[in-house]
């Protein structure tokens, strides 16, 4: 509907004031009683055609007054907003439409793009963490809502499979481990995230040890067969991990590349990024200098000629759009590396490959009170143990229950979810796992009330959408402005597919919880005395619990029937 007043407020004022091309906004009140939609049009017209917004607005209203058949009024509010309120008939027919599409309600025609969603990226050789957990939840979610906008979407995880990190796990387990029985290990993903601790803070306190790693860093990058077998070893360990953590999560990927094979594409690719003016040597090493561009220097290769990230990223970026086709490559990695995607999004450009790419940054995450995290201290929060920890806070707070995994996973990938990209997150295990907050559960415990109400029908929601509804019966305040509550969600998916803020999906879902309970409230559902009125209003909850468990899916988030 927005886009619809969107077109025919730019067609009213091409008529009354020959403007193409006005910017302006179609946007929610507030408050309800100021309509369902608002334009801002006649303040952005007030000094382009030399009259006073509230003037424009009047003349805007006679216009289209009786012109549109889903609304039922128009008025005009100070200063010179436009307010458009929808018919009743139009809201009541939207929950026949909700029960008809059912959970195709609101996606959007597919639109011929295809794109890569390129989220997670653990490293291997360490453990996967609570930061981690962010990207992913922010990963899916999006991988979600562009499905749902119509978009064909290859979710991809590039894997950390090599670099320092993982000589340096190496070294600390021949130097420290090497006569233990390895497969014996009981929590190998554990044990390797130690050792890399170990290994970095014994390399810090001895130049000796510097010096034995770099030889063993050396023999690694050359192929020696024992390392190569180790590494191979280790890194199932840490993919098994990851896998279980996926699974656990709901997570999948399409297709996952690694750093290793990026690596020596980017060695190959080297001559020829060589011939590029911006690219040299400097100091035995080979950086891009991208000064003239404010974007400073980035090294490819250091003087000892081991390869940094750029040069992986370079040929793995190509690789995305030619093998696979796609029309635009999304990348989620944390904040810190904006200008690095910049720098390699330039370079790309410069040598004549410039596509659609985009970085889609977040911020961290601490457990509430600790430290910011950091592989290298040794004091990272892992994601496992986090799990672990809110599904037994879970069954402590709600005894008896056997829901715990689902409510407490559901109530991390809400609460993080929750949150701008932009803004820091400092997990609060106890406030993510309240029933009347602004939570997962008291999101998913709407969901279960209304099945319990749909489970004590004859038919449930098997057979809302029926012709013998009588749905004009819906006329209650409460009725309606749940129902304006659904009208939104089709329009919600459209935005977000475009605009990636994946964090207005769980406070939709809040505000739709909330509309259901106050509807509960002041309505009875089941009125034995009025069946007629019992029937629309099993019809429009029905709706409601369709779109919620929706939204939740969205986000990744179960919807229970029972709590």
């Amino acid at each position: 509907m927005k886009k619809k007043l969107e077109k025919i407020i730019e067609k009213a004022v091409f008529e009354l004031f020959g403007l193409e091309q006005v910017d302006f906004a179609v946007e929610y009140p507030k408050d309800e009683k100021f309509g369902d939609y608002a334009t801002n049009v006649a303040l952005v017209l007030a000094k382009k055609v030399g009259k006073s917004p509230m003037e424009i607005a009047d003349q805007i209203v006679k216009l289209l007054g009786g012109q549109i058949v889903e609304i039922a009024k128009i008025e005009v509010a100070m200063p010179g907003y436009v307010n458009f309120y929808l018919s009743e008939k139009f809201l009541q027919d939207k929950v026949v439409e909700i029960n008809t599409k059912k959970d195709n309600f609101g996606a959007l025609e597919k639109r011929g793009r295809k794109m890569m969603v390129e989220y997670s990226q653990p490293n291997t050789h360490k453990e996967f963490h609570i930061g981690h957990l962010r990207n992913v939840f922010l990963g899916s979610a999006l991988v979600n809502v562009l499905r749902k906008g119509g978009q064909d979407v290859i979710a991809a995880n590039y894997i950390g499979d090599t670099g320092t990190h993982i000589a340096k796990c190496l070294w600390g387990i021949t130097k420290f481990h090497g006569t233990e029985n390895l497969d014996a290990i009981d929590n190998k993903a554990e044990f390797l995230g130690k050792v890399y601790s170990e290994a970095v803070k014994s390399i810090g306190e001895n130049p000796e040890y510097e010096i034995e790693f770099k030889e063993l860093q050396k023999e690694f990058e050359q192929g020696d067969k024992k390392l190569t077998e180790l590494w191979e070893k280790t890194k199932q360990w840490s993919m098994e991990e990851f896998q279980e953590i996926y699974d656990e999560l709901g997570v999948k990927f399409d297709i996952y590349f690694w750093e290793s094979e990026e690596e020596q594409a980017g060695k190959k690719m080297l001559p020829k990024l060589l011939k590029e003016d911006f690219i040299k040597e400097s100091q035995e090493a080979i950086i891009a200098d991208l000064e003239q561009y404010g974007l400073g220097v980035l090294v490819l290769v250091r003087k000892d000629g081991s390869a940094l990230y750029g040069l992986k990223d370079i040929p793995l970026a190509i690789k995305k759009f030619k093998d696979y086709e796609i029309d635009k490559s999304v990348i989620v990695v944390d904040i810190r590396q904006g200008l690095y995607f910049k720098q390699i999004f330039k370079i790309l450009e410069l040598m004549g490959f410039k596509k659609d790419m985009q970085h889609i940054g977040y911020e961290f995450v601490s457990l509430k009170g600790s430290e910011t995290m950091s592989s290298r201290k040794g004091n990272i929060i892992p994601a496992k143990f986090l799990m672990e920890k809110i599904i037994e806070k879970v069954d402590e707070k709600f005894p008896g229950t056997d829901m715990g995994k689902e409510i407490g996973l559901g109530a991390l990938k809400f609460y993080m979810l929750k949150y701008s990209a932009q803004n820091k997150i400092e997990f609060d295990m106890d406030e993510a796992i309240r029933l009347d907050g602004a939570t997962g559960p008291y999101v998913q415990y709407a969901h279960a009330r209304i099945c319990s109400i749909l489970r004590k029908t004859k038919n449930g929601d098997k057979q809302q959408t029926t012709n013998d509804i009588n749905l004009p019966l819906l006329v209650h305040e409460k009725e309606l402005s749940l129902i304006r509550e659904l009208n939104k969600f089709p329009e919600l998916v459209e935005e977000l597919a475009q605009s990636y803020e994946v964090h207005k999906l769980p406070y939709y879902a809040i505000k739709l919880a909330d509309k259901f309970h106050s509807f509960y409230n002041a309505c009875k559902v089941i009125d034995e005395e009025n069946l007629d009125l019992t029937k629309a209003r099993i019809s429009l909850i029905t709706a409601v619990r369709i779109v919620l468990a929706e939204t939740l899916d969205l986000i990744g988030v179960s919807a229970p029937e029972k709590m």
